[in-house]
């Protein structure tokens, strides 16, 4: 069970699992603080809610409402946090050796499948041959045969998805990008790569540079933007669940009205209201919210979060220059959804923002 819908970013999740079930790697590119998280949180069933919740939790139920109760067994999702890394950027013994145990843990989540036991006993193994040898070589070949052995020998797939990614993809070695694209290859369709990013693949690094790799993710972009309207007002209805705060239908529509769902301008404007009652003269005035301390500090945040092209592209459009912005640009801000197509030109996403800007 989860206390988040079943709705919940489904625009984003139907394309995500269509992707999945076919095998393909892709990436998802998001602005700093538009949920990228919690939307990880949600695909694993790792909502800290729903897990303290007095009830067994069925981790898989948003595999299993997007794949089917019969494919989402069959599918693992492994979720690879680079932070866990102990030494920066090695990206021979530590690198490998994190992905085997992130697969060793996947299994804890399937303890009731034919075979499992065996199956873990053996990755188990091949896991401590890697911290015993401490030998990039050996993590390499060792995570190659476990991953041939999961996807060939017990006909299942995994996608491993790599959150917050942007540094390591500027960093890591085009040989090891070289190395993950030959494993996919010797299992292709039974193993992908999810990336989550705050860019384009293209605007982090060369593409030449890591050619191989940049192929396999690149004709799949997904966009995650601010919430839809549906999103928004569950958001709403938990900040007033847990801050003991009702708001008024009215005030819900105004709340997303100049938030354009964006989950931190969502919060920053629902503490607004709760905290000082506003007049309708006060509620209606773009120039006194975009001063309010708590509202201009989003807006900050989501500003410094911009590549300066970025920013540069926005004023444009914000004075109606919107044809001098270049298509990648353009591209990356439509896919964090900062504006959106509406009449023959770009919006931005709140109006209260534009009027910052």
């Amino acid at each position: 069970m989860s206390t988040t819908p079943s709705h919940y970013r489904e625009e984003v999740l139907n394309p995500f699992f269509k992707y999945m079930k076919s095998g393909e790697s892709f990436y998802v590119v998001g602005a700093p603080s538009v949920g990228k998280t919690r939307l990880m949180d949600f695909i694993m069933g790792d909502e800290p809610d729903a897990l303290w919740a007095d009830i067994e939790v069925d981790r898989d139920w948003v595999k299993k409402q997007y794949l089917g109760e019969d494919i989402a067994p069959k599918i693992w999702l492994a979720r690879v946090d680079m932070n866990r890394m102990r030494h920066e950027h090695d990206w021979g013994f530590q690198f490998y050796e994190l992905l085997l145990h992130t697969v060793l843990l996947a299994c804890d989540r399937y303890s009731a499948m034919e075979k499992i036991a065996t199956l873990k006993e053996q990755l188990a193994a091949l896991d401590s041959q890697i911290i015993q040898s401490k030998d990039a070589l050996m993590a390499h070949r060792l995570f190659e045969m476990a991953v041939n052995m999961i996807c060939q020998s017990y006909n299942i797939k995994i996608c491993f998805l790599f959150d917050e990614f942007d540094e390591t993809y500027k960093l890591m070695p085009h040989e090891v990008f070289s190395q993950l694209r030959a494993i996919r290859d010797a299992n292709k369709y039974r193993l992908s790569y999810v990336l989550f990013l705050r860019n384009l693949p293209e605007k982090l690094r060369l593409p030449t540079d890591n050619e191989s790799f940049y192929e396999l993710i690149s004709r799949n972009m997904l966009g995650l933007g601010p919430y839809s309207a549906m999103d928004t007002f569950h958001i709403i209805g938990q900040l007033e669940k847990r801050r003991e705060h009702d708001l008024s239908k009215e005030n819900r529509e105004w709340v997303w009205a100049n938030s354009g769902g964006h989950p931190g301008l969502i919060q920053a404007l629902f503490t607004l209201i709760k905290e000082k009652p506003l007049t309708p003269a006060q509620m209606q005035t773009l120039d006194w919210l975009a001063k309010q301390e708590i509202v201009s500090e989003e807006f900050r945040k989501i500003w410094e979060g911009l590549l300066d092209e970025e920013q540069d592209a926005l004023k444009k459009i914000a004075h109606g220059d919107q044809n001098s912005v270049s298509s990648s640009t353009g591209k990356l801000l439509l896919a964090k959804g900062m504006v959106k197509p509406l009449g023959g030109r770009m919006a931005f996403f709140s109006p209260l923002f534009e009027y910052w800007l």
